[in-house]
């Protein structure tokens, strides 16, 4: 039953609400007491409020001030004079949904109703949805018990709540992208789409055009327009993963879009404007690319006005128990398993070296949830892990980056062909069991010199 409460100090405007308002599942109750209305709505809000600007005793104004902050997903519409009008969008600005002019029609209070309603049913299976997924594990929080990684979140929080392009900084797997949608999901854009791009998952051919779209005819085989990634990123948040992989000439055509936020699809003419957030990825030191000439200087400060640097994970032991807990209970309640873990299997995690970061410590906990019988994971659980400890001994008489290069290559080979082979050769099943796009899984195939 949606409630709807109208608070007017002329009994006649709530009346003909009322007589206006004869909706399926839906109670109108009308105040003349602008007092008894607040103290009624504090205790039990409804769906929707209906609100004089201009009340003796306590103005709509007063009343909004005070029940806003209690109940911020309350939407609140005004009802105001000509003369009341900019008061109604100043409180607009502060949160109110929308306002209407007295008189108004039916026609347009039905249309605000409606409006309304359905914001609040969207809120609420939003609100639903995100139950669900921490349920399960799923959150677009990052999971930490790091006093850098906690600090760092702190920062991110802060930048959220602007439009400042961030450039999210760290090694392969240590939550870049975890990390971008949590500064998108604490942003005024949070219900807006998100839309990540894997730069380095384009091939070279196509991503100017799939970037920034193309007019009908502007190449053969182009018979439509077409909206590219950006575009469609529009009113929300752009996510540019591998950033460090552009090419130098699209690094130009980026550079200009971040500076006037405006395009040009392939083929056009005209500019298209798109209003959208802008985050970006990488691993690669992009000071060193600057130098060698293959990054520019200023799209790299342009992006980077907010910077954030995840630490690789052998830097934050402390997140190893609680991430791998984490993952534990997530995959057992996906998997349908009742597993836990003893003190010996996380200190056996511990003294893993985790060049793969977060995602690697990811993957070999859902192994482990997928394929034990249930119980309490020990030790011996890893003993056939793909990358056993004496890989990394030998691994340990080359440099840290070139060791770190050949171990994750091998590690990407043995879980690929692992996933591919439990899903008989199929590639797409493939990818959708890693969690990524076809693309990405034959990258990964591709890297390891399939």
């Amino acid at each position: 039953m949606n409630r709807i409460f109208v608070i007017d100090d002329e009994a006649a405007m709530g009346e003909n609400i009322q007589r206006m308002l004869k909706l399926p599942e839906t109670s109108v109750t009308a105040y003349t007491d602008p007092v008894k209305g607040l103290a009624d709505a504090m205790a039990r809000p409804p769906e929707l409020m209906l609100l004089d600007m201009r009340m003796p005793g306590m103005s709509g104004e007063e009343l909004f001030a005070r029940l806003h902050p209690a109940h911020p997903g309350l939407p609140i519409v005004f009802l105001t004079a000509f003369g009341s009008v900019e008061g109604a969008v100043s409180a607009m600005r502060n949160g109110a949904f929308d306002y209407l002019q007295k008189p108004f029609r039916r026609e347009d209070l039905m249309l605000v109703v409606k409006r309304a309603l359905s914001h609040v049913e969207l809120e609420q299976e939003v609100g639903r949805l995100k139950g669900r997924l921490e349920a399960l594990g799923e959150t677009d929080h990052p999971q930490t018990r790091s006093a850098a990684m906690l600090d760092l979140t702190g920062k991110a929080r802060r930048a959220a709540a602007t439009d400042a392009t961030v450039m999210i900084l760290g090694e392969s797997g240590t939550g870049k992208e975890v990390m971008a949608r949590y500064i998108q999901s604490q942003s005024p854009r949070k219900n807006k789409p998100f839309v990540p791009v894997e730069c380095s998952a384009l091939p070279g051919s196509l991503i100017e055009s799939e970037l920034f779209g193309y007019e009908r005819g502007a190449f053969t085989g182009a018979e439509r327009t077409k909206k590219g990634l950006i575009e469609s990123a529009d009113g929300g948040t752009l996510f540019l993963d591998e950033i460090g992989d552009l090419s130098v000439e699209l690094q130009t055509r980026l550079f200009r879009f971040v500076e006037e936020r405006q395009l040009r699809r392939l083929g056009g003419l005209e500019p298209v404007r798109v209003d959208c957030r802008i985050l970006c990825a990488t691993n690669q030191d992009l000071a060193a690319k600057i130098k060698a000439g293959t990054f520019r200087e200023e799209l790299y400060y342009r992006l980077g006005v907010v910077t954030v640097k995840l630490p690789p994970l052998r830097e934050r032991p402390e997140d190893i128990p609680h991430l791998a807990s984490f993952f534990l209970e997530r995959f057992s309640r996906r998997y349908g398993k009742s597993l836990s873990a003893s003190p010996r299997f996380y200190e056996a995690l511990l003294r893993q070296p985790w060049p793969g970061n977060v995602r690697q410590l990811k993957n070999v906990i859902e192994r482990l949830t997928a394929l034990h019988p249930g119980g309490v994971l020990e030790p011996e659980d890893l003993a056939d892990d793909p990358q056993p400890p004496a890989v990394a001994c030998q691994l340990s008489s080359l440099p840290w980056k070139e060791a770190r290069e050949q171990y994750l290559s091998s590690f990407e080979l043995s879980y690929a062909q692992a996933v591919l082979a439990r899903c008989d050769g199929n590639i797409s099943a493939a990818a959708r069991e890693a969690g990524v796009d076809r693309k990405t899984f034959y990258a990964l195939l591709r890297r390891s010199g399939e």
